[in-house]
């Protein structure tokens, strides 16, 4: 007993066609389909134009979110360049202080110094000889 395959027991299904030149154009099955498949996307020419609809409005948003971004950014940016000028200035108020300080310590202390050579100049002279008479007491020498 032979097992017949089913190619085989299909091919008996086949249409059969009188010898000779075709008497009809053969079925167009890719127009059948399409039409088909017109029916379908028809009914999702909503979806598409709601799809269209909610890409637009998103993308509209999307510009304002940026927009007020760059604003918001631009704000920052100032207000940080106001701080930091306002910081140079107080440093430099700050420098002038510490300056001004620097020069008043400066002439004070060049005055002190000045009112000592004053005083050096003259108490050494006395003093000096007062050293000397107590030396020439102690050699025993003339005072």
């Amino acid at each position: 007993m032979t097992v017949t395959r089913l190619g085989d027991f299909l091919q008996r299904f086949r249409p059969g066609a009188v010898p000779g030149a075709p008497a009809a154009v053969p079925a167009d099955y890719a127009a059948g389909d399409e039409a088909e498949l017109d029916v379908v996307f028809a009914a999702l020419a909503d979806v598409r134009d709601a799809c269209a609809a909610e890409r637009s409005r998103g993308e509209s948003r999307a510009a304002e979110i940026r927009e007020r971004a760059r604003a918001e950014a631009a704000a920052v940016v100032s207000a940080a360049r106001q701080a930091a000028e306002a910081e140079r200035a107080r440093a430099a108020a700050a420098e002038r202080r510490a300056a001004d300080e620097s020069e008043t310590a400066v002439r004070e202390a060049e005055r002190t110094a000045d009112e000592m050579r004053a005083r050096a100049e003259v108490r050494v002279p006395a003093e000096v000889a007062r050293i000397v008479d107590e030396v020439r007491a102690l050699a025993g020498g003339p005072s």
